[in-house]
């Protein structure tokens, strides 16, 4: 059998014209099959060695610490946003109340509605009666004023609010007695110095 042949009888493929040009002197020409050849020492980290990863990892540190005060004002700013819309139909629903409550007071029978109970008036023609049951008991002093104080224009009573002193709810306490000490012990002798 010939060196061309292999051993199932098959005659042996032609050499490449690559391969051929790699044989130089009749000695083989190293060649690269990959990108590089791999040395068995260097690391990798998914799939990336080592240099790579970390300078992967501070960039998506980076990115993070860029990204994380905007979202964070973001966050909070759309949390404020929702408890200003809140406030503001808190705000319009008071708002309508008011105009209905305003509605309602310009109304003539509730007017005078009002100047009956509040203020006592009467129309012309009819006779006022004030009805005291046998359970009612006198008035004291403070109430009488504070009736009275109530009785005049809102103005009037604003003035004497801000005039009069207020009384204090909290108990008076008693000044304590001035504490005297006892004199001093006589030394026989004399002060020493």
């Amino acid at each position: 059998m010939s060196g061309d042949e292999h051993s199932s009888g098959a005659p042996a493929p032609e050499p490449s014209e690559q391969a051929r040009d790699a044989v130089v002197g009749g000695k083989a020409a190293p060649r690269r099959v990959g990108a590089r050849a791999s040395t068995g020492g260097e690391r990798t980290f998914l799939g990336l060695s080592t240099g790579r990863a970390v300078i992967l990892a501070v960039v998506v540190c980076a990115l993070a610490l860029t990204l994380a005060m905007p979202l964070r004002t973001y966050f909070s700013q759309r949390a404020e946003l929702a408890q200003v819309l809140a406030d503001r139909q808190g705000l319009e629903d008071s708002v309508k109340n008011l105009e209905l409550q305003k509605s309602q007071l310009n109304e003539p029978a509730r007017i005078a509605a009002a100047a009956r109970t509040r203020l006592f008036w009467v129309m012309p023609g009819e006779t006022p009666y004030t009805v005291q049951l046998p359970g009612d008991v006198a008035k004291s002093d403070a109430e009488e004023q504070t009736k009275k104080q109530s009785e005049g224009p809102w103005y009037r009573d604003l003035w004497e609010s801000a005039v009069q002193p207020q009384a204090s709810e909290e108990p008076e306490t008693p000044a304590l007695p001035a504490v005297v000490p006892a004199p001093a012990p006589a030394i026989e002798g004399g002060p020493v110095g």
